[in-house]
């Protein structure tokens, strides 16, 4: 029988794939010449969906002028990089809470991930990278944490024996960025969030995308510093190279104080 550890350096078949929605939506997304028309068409098959698109179009992430009311105008609003996100979130962590499973885990982490995401767009904007970009790649940073729990939970089920907590809590931190990364290629996710996904504990390993990964290690350094799915931790992130290195200011930070719980607490609403 494979110990979870095997298990964990020859897994692809063992990942989650997602559902034939989602991959329909991820695979037009990446042409950048996919009418919004087709879009629509899928997401209007989706009343869960539809619903999850018209709530965070009219919602104050999108801040819009007058109430939208049709998928159609959603998606010409949001944008379809922004639809993809939103199907790759309802798709995949919907699943994650199962108590058998995640037991409490599988909501924090759903927690700590829409918080990265969305403080991820609030920097992004400010580095001047791709906010959608950012989101998806602050959303899906610790999803290979989600991906050894269930390992560890087939493991148990199949062998019934229970993995010592210790090896378990020492997997999920050293292993957790490298299954991570490994999920983009099964979803066919840009490749261009590989780094951000598997540097996103030190971002100065980051060779090709170096700002897009500091961009998700600060935002997932705020999502602790606010709590988001995880207890505060008050650090000042200031003294971190990484605010110098993307021009992050005490004016900037207080703002973001300010604002990121009201956002945070929006995208649970809209999202998980």
């Amino acid at each position: 029988m494979l110990t979870l550890k095997n298990r964990l350096a020859s897994c692809d078949t063992s990942l989650p794939m997602l559902p034939d929605l989602a991959t329909r939506v991820i695979a037009l997304t990446a042409d950048p010449d996919t009418p919004a028309s087709a879009l629509v068409r899928i997401v209007s098959k989706d009343q869960v969906l539809a619903s999850r698109l018209l709530a965070l179009a009219n919602s104050a992430y999108c801040a819009p002028l007058r109430e939208i009311g049709t998928v159609t105008e959603a998606v010409v609003r949001i944008g379809t990089s922004a639809v993809r996100n939103l199907v790759v979130t309802i798709s995949f962590y919907s699943r994650m809470y199962d108590q058998k499973i995640y037991g409490g885990e599988g909501r924090r982490l759903v927690d700590h991930s829409i918080g990265t995401a969305y403080l991820a767009r609030l920097v992004a904007e400010h580095a001047g990278v791709s906010e959608d970009e950012a989101f998806l790649a602050g959303l899906l940073h610790d999803i290979g944490k989600m991906v050894i729990l269930k390992l560890a939970y087939d493991h148990r089920r199949q062998t019934g024996t229970t993995l010592d907590p210790r090896e378990l809590e020492q997997l999920l931190a050293e292993e957790h960025a490298a299954v991570g990364a490994r999920m983009l290629h099964r979803w066919n996710l840009p490749t261009t969030l590989e780094e951000p996904i598997l540097y996103h504990h030190d971002y100065r390993q980051a060779g090709r995308y170096p700002r897009e990964t500091a961009v998700v290690y600060l935002a997932n350094l705020l999502s602790h510093r606010y709590g988001f799915g995880c207890e505060p931790h008050v650090a000042d992130p200031l003294t971190d190279p990484v605010c110098d290195a993307l021009a992050i200011d005490a004016h900037w930070l207080q703002d973001t104080d300010l604002h990121a719980p009201g956002l945070y607490e929006v995208a649970r609403q809209v999202l998980a």
